[in-house]
């Protein structure tokens, strides 16, 4: 209330004297300070008037943080279960097999051109096999990677290589980098007028141009060439990135609003269970009067503690036994008090309050609590069904984001390659307009089962009957291929023909009818 009166005095202070000599600016004034006012978070008293954070620019906030932010999330990514386990459950479901391209070209008169998207799809999948530089990984694997790495450290590199080792096979290589390989040295004006951020030169634009890259993992023990950076142009690399904010040059791990709380729940049940663990070891504690008494052990004057026969002759220079055996009436030294240890750990408050915070990473990760924390037990069957679908609408933006970051450039690299290369189907006017090639590519992304598959089944029937999906639509939502579905079923048919043919030739053959439906006798 004071702060308020002495606000109000200040402000009324400051546009009385603005008005003597500019009224229009003094009538501004002080509606933008009342307008400032009624905004509680802007307010700096009262219990929150010690948070007060910095006002920068997205690249200065990553430029502080990122060591820091990254090194902890790969920690939590190795170490914690949960996080672990989370990050392995959303790549299942966004990539699981992989996202496969459906090339759509088009013939001169406008019409798909089913034979040369086959031979390109079959090239393409031939060539899906040995993407990887290394010869490590497939493309569906390196899909997964990269991923991950989006999870854990927010950015990813992709380096374009050309091998011509392997005949038959486009060229094309993919080099995954960690972005610890763009070299921090490179910041700031260069002497070619361009401006560097931490290893990314960029343009007048904005745009990057060139990737400064070290040849080793700056944390890797082979890494002896220290100051040596190779300048590899933007056109041969792909720099992964979510952007948040405009100001914003490269990325953050997408953990970075949890990895805190993550940290403290794991670090918090390790402790939790070394107390329980400490406290189930003592499970009976002996109480006497006597100063020289001792348990299972040799009494004072050094004697041995003879058998205890009875209660009345115990003395306090005997020992107690150190164990409680089964069905045992046990005489205790005289003066001597057991006690049996009850524990109280964990309390009651330890599962609710392990829940709360598996709630609040589960939101970090864009996965329902019953998926991130595996417990289904308090889950009805209606929230289970709307927590899986808002799962999937977040693996389908997952999905969207690789398709428009990574794999819509890989295809384009990858025509480029074939076509350069002799291997490509008929491609006539690619050298005149190869982005229209490139933009004639669709992706297939692994679908999901019919939560409930027979009333999904008649929804489904119900938007055809109402020419509201198509049936490409339907299976591209189940993460299958239309044509690939029609295909195999054809093939099925022609196998089922062949095989009632087989078992009409053996009925005749041996005597099981005797008219042939098919081959009438003649008259």
């Amino acid at each position: 209330m004071i702060s308020t009166k002495i606000y109000n005095s200040i402000t009324a202070l400051a546009a009385g004297s603005l008005a003597m000599f500019a009224p229009q600016r003094a009538a501004i004034y002080r509606a933008s300070r009342d307008l400032y006012r009624t905004y509680a978070a802007g307010q700096l008293s009262g219990p929150n008037q010690n948070w007060r954070p910095r006002n920068q620019s997205a690249d200065s906030e990553i430029r502080r943080g990122y060591a820091w932010v990254t090194a902890r999330t790969r920690d939590q990514a190795q170490n914690n279960p949960h996080i672990s386990g989370g990050i392995e459950r959303i790549c299942n479901n966004v990539v699981r097999s992989g996202i496969r391209p459906q090339f759509m070209f088009r013939d001169s008169a406008g019409v798909i051109d089913r034979q040369t998207n086959s031979e390109t799809e079959a090239l393409f999948l031939r060539w899906a096999k040995y993407a990887d530089l290394t010869r490590h990984d497939s493309l569906w694997a390196l899909q997964k990677l990269i991923l991950r790495h989006m999870w854990i450290d927010g950015q990813v590199l992709i380096h374009r290589v050309y091998d011509r080792s392997l005949p038959g096979i486009v060229p094309l290589r993919l080099e995954l980098l960690e972005c610890d390989h763009l070299d921090p040295i490179v910041d700031g004006p260069l002497p070619n007028g361009n401006l560097a951020r931490r290893g990314i030169e960029f343009n007048s634009a904005g745009q990057p141009v060139a990737y400064h890259i070290t040849p080793y993992h700056p944390g890797d023990s082979l890494n002896i060439n220290i100051g040596v950076t190779r300048r590899i142009p933007a056109s041969e690399i792909i720099h992964i990135w979510d952007r948040r904010r405009i100001s914003q040059y490269s990325g953050i791990s997408w953990l970075a609003a949890i990895v805190m709380e993550a940290y403290d729940m794991a670090d918090y049940r390790g402790i939790e269970r070394l107390g329980a663990r400490t406290a189930a070891s003592f499970t009976t504690f002996v109480n006497s009067n006597f100063p020289d008494f001792r348990l299972g052990s040799l009494p004072a004057g050094g004697q041995s503690a003879p058998i205890i026969p009875s209660a009345a002759s115990a003395t306090s220079d005997q020992a107690a036994p150190t164990e409680i055996e089964p069905n045992r009436i046990q005489y205790l030294p005289a003066s001597t008090n057991v006690t049996i240890a009850s524990h109280n750990r964990p309390s009651s408050n330890y599962e609710p309050f392990v829940k709360d915070s598996e709630r609040t990473q589960s939101v970090g990760m864009q996965m329902s609590f019953e998926a991130f924390s595996n417990n289904y037990t308090d889950g009805s069957y209606a929230s289970a069904r709307s927590g899986s679908l808002e799962e999937r609408l977040s693996y389908k933006g997952q999905q969207t984001f690789l398709n428009e970051k990574a794999n819509s450039t890989i295809a384009g690299w990858f025509l480029e390659a074939a076509w350069m290369s002799n291997l490509a189907p008929s491609m006539p006017d690619y050298a005149a307009d190869p982005l229209l090639y490139h933009e004639r590519v669709d992706w297939q992304e692994p679908g999901w089962t019919w939560v409930d598959p027979r009333n999904d089944a008649q929804a489904a029937e119900k938007l055809l009957s109402l020419t509201l999906d198509t049936r490409r639509s339907l299976a591209s939502q189940r993460g299958k291929n239309f044509d690939d579905v029609v295909a195999a079923q054809i093939e099925e048919e022609k196998m089922l023909l062949e095989l009632n043919e087989l078992r009409r030739k053996n009925m005749i053959l041996t005597g099981e009818i005797t008219n042939d439906p098919v081959n009438p006798p003649a008259n």
